[in-house]
């Protein structure tokens, strides 16, 4: 989990993953209650309610959260990891 600019100011943390297609940017913040989630094994999972997400595309694997963790560009490139962060 790294935390990354928004524009307009201030930081929302990011958790990178390395897959087999690249790397994956997810917002932290489970979709269901805004409660941060972390890896548990091979899955994230908010440990407010226990809702968890594929860290590869971040769709839900088990609620009660309903919709994926959102998801950012991200370009890994001469040795870095650069996240693009859109205000919504």
């Amino acid at each position: 989990v790294v935390d990354v600019a928004v524009p307009g100011g201030g930081v929302t943390g990011v958790v990178l993953t390395r897959t087999d297609q690249g790397v994956t940017a997810l917002r932290v913040n489970c979709t269901h209650a805004g409660f941060p989630v972390a890896r548990v094994g091979k899955i994230l999972e908010c440990d407010q309610h226990g809702s968890r997400f594929d860290p590869a595309t971040g769709a839900v694997v088990l609620g009660p959260a309903v919709r994926p963790l959102t998801r950012y560009d991200v370009v890994e490139q001469d040795g870095g990891i650069f996240v693009t962060v859109r205000n919504s």
